[in-house]
């Protein structure tokens, strides 16, 4: 199917990624093999040719290295607006709207989607967890994360997951995710909604990957509720939808969950979970606004099925709603490692 919603033209432009090699250096040094570097002999007036050889290999040998090694790859110059760009557009248009996964596109893109984040992420900025483009509604495109994976390949009863869309606001300490569900037929509407707190991370601090947060780039989250809901039968809203509430802890001993904000700029955003998962998400507003402050006070004080998160999936196994379980069982394939 194709996406409702046209991605930005920037995304869709691709730079040649091909570049010429530098000439090779072979001939120049057999002429120059018995000299050695900072201790060349001097040229006598009777050889010539020997003393050009000297000169020239002279010129090699004191060349910075990467003269000779040859440049870093076209991709890695290009600047990081213009590999973000080609990164949006190697993603496909998935069905319902959903965020592609490492699970439901071919491998080969998979693993080319994954290195080309990469190389994103290593030409980053500092101290994107302090910059302002980061409050705003964002859709997730690509994930390869367990929680992700699970919604878009394993729904029952012909439901499938549709648009997903993370709001964050720093200042005032709140995010969410919204996942759409839709039914393949037409025959409901449902949606998960998890609700919690964000901060920045204090310098110096270890994720459950073992990154430290050497640049600035990282928020600590805390997960407070996470609600399951029947918002629409045979396409007509419900007008009282139907809800599951479930109360998340994190367990005391586990890492402290956070997010890496690896990449941002006015399009794209690029984050690492906690255990190093990668998102992938462009600047969209959803239909469903943030709960206000006081919303999310009443969704509070109704309680519900408790829940210790951080705690592994044997414990999660003992008390959780099926649909948590669904969401956190473990993945039916391995995550494509970048390439």
């Amino acid at each position: 199917a194709t996406r409702s919603d046209a991605r930005p033209t920037l995304a869709r432009s691709r730079p040649t990624l091909s570049s010429p090699r530098p000439p090779r250096r072979a001939a120049a040094r057999v002429e120059c093999s018995h000299l050695e570097h900072g201790n060349m002999r001097q040229p006598t007036s009777t050889s010539r040719r020997t003393a050009l050889a000297s000169a020239l290999c002279g010129a090699l040998l004191s060349a910075p290295q990467a003269a000779i090694t040859g440049p870093v790859s076209a991709a890695e110059q290009l600047p990081a607006a213009s590999l973000a760009a080609e990164l949006l557009a190697l993603i496909p248009s998935m069905e319902f709207g959903a965020p592609a996964t490492n699970a439901t596109v071919p491998p080969a893109l998979a693993r080319k989607i994954e290195a080309r984040a990469a190389a994103v992420e290593r030409q980053a900025a500092r101290d994107n967890a302090k910059d302002p483009r980061l409050s705003d509604s964002w859709r997730l495109i690509y994930s390869n994360g367990r929680e992700i994976t699970n919604l878009a390949t394993g729904l029952p009863l012909g439901f499938v997951l549709g648009k997903t869309y993370q709001p964050v606001d720093v200042q005032t300490g709140r995010f969410e995710n919204q996942g759409l569900v839709e039914h393949r037929l037409g025959l409901a509407r449902a949606s998960t909604l998890v609700i919690g707190d964000v901060r920045l991370a204090p310098p110096g601090t270890l994720n459950a990957a073992g990154t430290r947060n050497e640049r600035g780039n990282r928020v600590d989250v805390d997960f407070r509720r996470l609600t399951f809901g029947l918002d629409a039968v045979l396409g007509k809203p419900l007008e009282t939808p139907l809800r599951k509430v479930v109360v998340t802890r994190q367990n005391p001993d586990a890492a402290q969950p956070a997010n890496d904000v690896t990449y941002l700029d006015a399009t794209c955003r690029i984050t690492r979970g906690g255990d190093d998962a990668l998102f992938i998400f462009v600047r969209e507003r959803g239909n469903r606004p943030m709960l206000s402050l006081e919303e999310r006070e009443a969704l509070f004080a109704e309680g519900g099925a408790a829940i210790t998160t951080g705690s592994g999936d044997a414990d999660l196994q003992k008390g959780a709603p099926p649909e948590l379980k669904a969401l956190l069982r473990e993945e039916r394939r391995d995550r494509v490692e970048p390439i």
